[in-house]
């Protein structure tokens, strides 16, 4: 029996939803595979039925941090993924995730590190990457698990160094998190945060086992282009810094958001 789930969180008609499910239904282990989505449409319907997956609605208009909390609440099992619709995973990507998360009995989340694709062209290189390499290398340099309340903090205090789309979650030490609404970008940042401060530890693997996808309709391109996310940034800052270390702090961190330009 599995114990690893893929929610596949599908927003309007993405044209790279099948590319998504086909990295996902060639995993080398096997894994529980659904949709749901806020925004029902034939094209989700007709894909799901030719990748045999089952599809949950939930209610629209609400957010991303409903939707992504709507995706984990159906998972039945102990991991789960929330495989983000435009992007790919290694066919290695849950077995490793698996296997390295299995070494502790307090797993909270797994991360790996990740590439981006621009149109045709992946791109491993860039300040955002590089920033998030770095971040992650100073703060898990040999162990590349974090388990200090303390450290795991200190982690995410300089920017959010674990990359959304390739986390997977350990539903048994998360019990009931969710997402803030309260961030329309900054949510997922936010969120390793508030785990810092829960019992467990967060595990790196610092292969590249996820490829994310820059493109202009993305959520993360829009935040960009109008703004919040800089300023979600900013009040996320001044939660751990004091107003002007913040300041100078956005200021750098701002400047890998260039990544995301097409």
């Amino acid at each position: 029996m599995t114990n690893h789930s893929f929610a596949v969180v599908a927003y309007k008609d993405s044209p790279y939803l099948p590319d998504c499910l086909n990295s996902l239904k060639d995993q080398t282990v096997k894994s529980d595979i659904y949709i749901t989505t806020s925004t029902p449409s034939i094209y989700i319907d007709e894909t799901a039925k030719k990748y045999g997956i089952k599809i949950f609605t939930t209610e629209s208009g609400k957010g991303i941090a409903h939707d992504w909390n709507f995706g984990l609440s159906m998972a039945k099992t102990k991991y789960v993924t929330l495989a983000h619709q435009d992007d790919l995973y290694n066919n290695n990507y849950a077995e490793l995730c698996i296997k390295a998360a299995e070494k502790f009995e307090d797993t909270l989340i797994c991360f790996t590190g990740y590439s981006e694709i621009v149109g045709d062209k992946e791109r491993d290189t860039t300040l955002m990457l590089t920033a998030k390499k770095l971040m992650n290398f100073m703060f898990m340099p040999l162990k590349k698990n974090i388990k200090s309340s303390r450290w795991k903090k200190f982690s995410q205090s300089f920017g959010t160094a674990i990359p959304c789309p390739s986390v997977m979650y350990n539903k048994e030490t998360l019990h009931d998190f969710t997402f803030s609404e309260k961030y329309k970008v900054s949510l997922d940042w936010d969120a390793w945060l508030r785990m810092s401060e829960m019992k467990g530890r967060f595990v790196y693997i610092p292969k590249i086992l996820s490829k994310h996808r820059i493109h202009e309709a993305s959520a993360t391109t829009e935040g960009i282009q109008t703004n919040v996310r800089q300023k979600e940034d900013f009040e996320i800052y001044c939660r751990i810094w004091p107003k002007s270390i913040a300041k100078i702090l956005l200021k750098f961190y701002s400047g890998s958001y260039k990544s995301n330009e097409i």
